[in-house]
């Protein structure tokens, strides 16, 4: 929660006023500034009712009507500043301690609070250039996924592989393929396929499979591309590859494309 700002959002004041206390924030609120879509269209908070998360307010106009109060934001005032304080603990510090360092990863939306902590430590692996323990990067690639978008995988997935092991877990090369391929990085996605190529890649047949597929994938991007007959040829061969291990609904996807290109 930012009180050293202009505003601060509704939904950040509710809880704080159901706290014991809460009385003292209720009250510091009318009189406040709210806006809901635009700053510039300011009306005068005169009641506010936590139970139904409503708040009336009076247009410049002289209307008064209920909004909802999550949905919009409070400008600060002095008061308003000091009643917040009083009611925060060091467990909101903490809180809000996290959501700034998950937030500088590149994270934008509103993380729950007991998932705080193993986002931040999946962030902190990151930073770090540690590959964590099998359950905890799972943990950490499912709040990953859940909270940010594949910028935000590709990026945390980089920073893992760079302390793994040599093989990497193909599992986490796979997911970083996808994410790589999916933020526009087609080139350095290729690239990480390469494991596939290697005699001693630690994969699985099931995970080789996956990665033959996103190679044959990939060298077909090229091939749309470029127009390099050598690309679908590629293509071809991870086909044939991943089919021969295990035949199945993406390998078959990857046939049906290549076929297409081909004319």
């Amino acid at each position: 929660m930012d009180i050293e700002g202009e505003d601060i959002s509704g939904e950040d004041i509710l809880p704080l006023l159901h706290r014991p206390d809460g009385q003292r924030l209720a009250d510091s609120l009318i009189g406040a500034g709210f806006y809901m879509d635009d700053p510039e269209a300011i009306a005068t908070i005169i009641a506010v009712d936590p139970r139904s998360r409503a708040v009336r307010v009076e247009t410049p106009g002289g209307q008064s009507r209920n909004l909802p109060f999550a949905s919009g934001y409070v400008l600060l005032t002095p008061a308003l500043v000091s009643a917040i304080a009083f009611l925060r603990t060091p467990a909101d510090e903490e809180r809000d301690r996290m959501r700034r360092k998950i937030a500088a990863f590149g994270f934008r939306s509103k993380i729950e609070d007991d998932e705080l902590p193993g986002l931040l430590a999946a962030v902190e692996a990151a930073h770090a250039y540690r590959l964590p323990w099998r359950e905890e990067r799972f943990e950490g690639l499912r709040l990953v996924r859940k909270y940010g978008s594949a910028r935000e995988e590709a990026k945390l997935l980089t920073a893992w592989l760079e302390g793994a092991d040599d093989p990497p877990p193909g599992d986490m090369v796979i997911a970083l393929v996808s994410a790589l391929r999916e933020t526009g990085h087609p080139i350095e996605a290729l690239a990480r396929t390469d494991l596939v190529t290697r005699k001693a890649n630690g994969l699985d047949r099931k995970e080789t499979c996956i990665l033959l597929t996103q190679r044959g994938a990939l060298w077909l991007d090229r091939y749309e591309l470029e127009h390099d007959p050598e690309f679908l040829d590629r293509a071809r061969q991870c086909a044939k590859r991943s089919w021969a291990i295990e035949p199945g609904e993406e390998c078959s996807m990857l046939y049906n494309r290549i076929r297409k290109l081909e004319g």
